[in-house]
């Protein structure tokens, strides 16, 4: 599934989140969203999850060509996942994995042996088999953003957005998580964004990073394209390449 984002511009009052952004995702590709902080990354993923909207009717957002502006978050079928996890905490791990699908209308709920099923097949895919009777607080870190994951998941999402996954772990968990989930992007081929201000974490993952600053884009590429020729004066400067170029 393909994302396009075009012309898209959001202010929140008197500040401008993002200024006329367009961007093109490839089915299949793992992108990444680097920039300081207030650079517009999150509102940019939030734009593409239906959790936010363009602010005039110029902006547009497309899923494989079909225009999903005005869908909210829920038709849009795209998997969310928030730094802080965002589970229930009276829920077990089962129950937050399978709360996407039991949320749904009767008519469009799957049956309670499919939703079991499903999610023991998701358990099996994060790596926490045998962890679905366990609550959130009986977990790691690492285990829980894996959790949240698999909740995403859960509903066979068209595209998966992460907004920063792995800031709420410490360094050892976080590097850990980052290379599961190329290993699990590259076996499941979900086209996949995620926020990151850690450029050591964007460009050791990312297939392409997209580098933002006061709600506009300054440069797209691969980590060689963009560490081997900056585009502006703001990309050398952030990236701490002033010495080399």
């Amino acid at each position: 599934m393909s994302i396009a984002v075009r012309s898209v511009s959001k202010n929140f009052g008197r500040f401008a989140a993002l200024h006329d952004v367009s961007l093109e995702v490839a089915e299949g590709e793992l992108l990444a969203l680097l920039g300081p902080s207030g650079s517009g990354k999150t509102t940019l993923l939030r734009v593409m999850a239906g959790l936010e909207f363009p602010d005039d009717a110029r902006g547009r957002v497309f899923f494989h060509g079909r225009d999903v502006t005005d869908q909210p978050a829920y038709q849009r079928r795209a998997g969310f996942v928030f730094q802080h996890y965002a589970l229930f905490p009276n829920m077990t791990v089962a129950q937050n994995v399978a709360f996407g699908l039991d949320a749904r209308p009767r008519r469009h709920r799957p049956p309670k042996a499919e939703i079991r099923a499903r999610v023991e097949h998701l358990l099996g895919v994060v790596q926490l088999e045998g962890l679905g009777a366990r609550f959130p607080a009986q977990l790691s870190g690492g285990q829980r953003q894996r959790v949240a994951l698999a909740r995403a998941l859960a509903i066979e999402p068209s595209v998966l957005l992460l907004d920063e996954p792995f800031g709420a772990l410490d360094a050892k968990v976080r590097k850990e998580l980052r290379q599961w989930i190329r290993r699990f992007h590259d076996r499941t081929r979900i086209t996949s964004v995620f926020v990151t201000h850690d450029q050591e974490e964007a460009f050791e993952i990312a297939d392409r990073v997209v580098i933002l600053d006061k709600g506009g884009i300054q440069q797209i590429g691969t980590a060689r394209e963009v560490r081997g020729g900056p585009s502006t004066p703001f990309v050398t400067e952030f990236l701490g390449l002033g010495e080399n170029i």
